[in-house]
């Protein structure tokens, strides 16, 4: 066999450095006007930048415009629904102020007499200045209806219902208010007649804060102010012509005092410090927010243990984790509220704060966990719409907590189920010393809300678990046909 005389040349050890100096040298003999930067793009297998109207950018130039259609359809969905809901909620109240339930008690003479027959009369015929709907009882008939043991108590059950919340207000007209009145004016040796001793309105603003006296208590003032102008046009010039003779005329002092009708409105519980709007309304809003953020924390540490452990310990540990972080995350937020002075000792007592922070907790877990849920999910499919979900989990919930469902549409009855409305209800009996007759339901609810979550969590990770798996298979595919259309594999 004959050998070849051929011989290979090693390579040059300067061959690269002088392949290095010519392009070093070409690169910097370029102007700054961006070729630099192309150049050294090139060198690390990027490709140049470009004009935006360049050919190379056709398909980018397609999806961007297929990006602002989908993108401002799912805008205008997100407002046109979602935010609807909100903005409905104010809506039309006086379409819906029916279902307003008042009760009027005329005591006076158990309804016989001229100021009692006079409310009832109002109520009768002026149905369209003086809405809602009426509950409308002599004494007699309310001792009957309550099995009162007498009128004594009267004024005191009157107030318990309220309280109650079976009705938004009371109008009482008391005993003895039309013999006081003639006594008054027919003998000038008495007292002078004080109309705010027998006309009383009884409420609760603390039952609505910001829209009882606005929105309801108005339906009062209508019927004080044609109560007011037939008392003095027709029935008060008519009392005084049967009780008093031309001889013996009232004192213009009597006559001032006998017109001078003004009822009293009695605020059973007042709300009068306005830091209390912060845990009632916006920091109702912030406990949602904070559940995502703390959930947001956890992401990487939950990712790594979702491919490690078993799927029942899985669900423990995500169960067990979102516990403990809630529990301390509600005793910082509930702190808060004590740094403000926020006043925990209406209701419970010393307990009060433990109470809240407690009821916090449950809170945020029922929030919370559905949050965790839907993330999760929204995440595998596309994590640019978790701002959906949160705008929409916020807003089912303070459209109806922000706004009395009593003058809503039937729709809003949601509300009743949603967990930030259960959770106001509690607040408002410990800050405000509402009824505790809720507070049951109230709890009910939040607690059915944890466990449901609990219960849906393994399907929502298995839905969530399937379409990360899919994902990560369609990205190896895409990896591996683009390393095969450079010729790298």
């Amino acid at each position: 066999m004959k050998e070849s005389n051929a011989t290979v040349e090693p390579p040059s050890d300067s061959y690269d450095e002088v392949n290095s100096l010519n392009l070093n040298k070409e690169y910097i003999s370029k102007d700054d006007s961006g070729e630099n930067v192309d150049n050294e793009r090139l060198q690390n297998d990027e490709p140049p930048r470009v004009n935006f109207w360049d050919h190379s950018l056709k398909d980018l130039r397609f999806e961007l415009c297929k990006g602002f259609l989908i993108n401002l359809f799912l805008l205008g969905c997100m407002c046109f629904t979602v935010l609807c809901i909100y903005w409905g909620a104010s809506y039309h109240r006086n379409k819906f102020i029916h279902k307003v339930h008042l009760i009027a008690l005329f005591q006076d003479e158990d309804g016989q007499s001229p100021l009692s027959q006079l409310g009832y009369s109002v109520l009768k015929n002026y149905t369209s200045v003086i809405k809602g709907t009426w509950t409308v009882y002599n004494q007699s008939e309310f001792i009957e209806h309550y099995n009162l043991p007498n009128s004594t108590v009267v004024n005191e059950e009157l107030f318990k219902i309220i309280h109650h919340e079976d009705y938004w207000f009371s109008v009482n007209i008391k005993e003895n208010a039309t013999q006081a009145l003639i006594n008054s004016l027919s003998n000038n040796n008495t007292q002078l007649f004080n109309a705010s001793q027998f006309f009383e309105v009884g409420f609760e603003s603390g039952r609505d804060p910001t829209n009882l006296r606005s929105a309801i208590l108005p339906l009062a003032q209508a019927f004080e102010s044609v109560y007011k102008r037939i008392y003095l046009s027709s029935l008060l010039p008519s009392i005084v012509n049967s009780t008093t003779s031309s001889n013996d005329p009232p004192s213009t002092e009597k006559l001032i005092s006998a017109s001078s009708l003004a009822f009293t409105y009695s605020d059973y519980r007042p709300f009068v410090d306005a830091v209390d709007l912060a845990p009632l309304q916006v920091g109702a809003i912030y406990t949602i927010i904070l559940t995502i953020v703390q959930f947001a924390l956890w992401g990487k540490t939950h990712g790594a243990f979702s491919q490690k452990l078993k799927i029942p310990q899985l669900i423990v540990y995500r169960i067990v984790v979102s516990v403990i972080t809630l529990f301390f995350l509600s005793l910082f937020y509930c702190t808060i509220s004590a740094v403000y002075k926020v006043k925990f000792t209406r209701t419970f007592g010393r307990g009060g704060f433990m109470v809240y922070w407690m009821s916090t907790w449950l809170v945020m877990l029922a929030v919370g966990g559905a949050s965790e849920n839907m993330v999760g999910l929204i995440i595998a499919y596309g994590a640019q719409y978790i701002a959906f979900w949160i705008l929409t989990w916020i807003i089912l919930n303070i459209s109806v907590t922000f706004f009395p469902l009593a003058l809503d549409s039937s729709f809003y009855r949601f509300g009743y189920a949603m967990p930030v409305h259960n959770a106001v209800d509690i607040y408002k009996t410990i800050f405000l010393d509402l009824s505790k007759h809720k507070m049951g339901r109230n709890y009910g609810i939040l607690c059915a809300w944890v466990a449901l979550n609990w219960i849906l969590m393994p399907l929502f990770m298995k839905l969530t678990g399937a379409k990360m798996k899919k994902n990560a298979q369609q990205q190896m595919e895409a990896s591996l046909k683009m390393a095969k259309a450079k010729g790298i594999i």
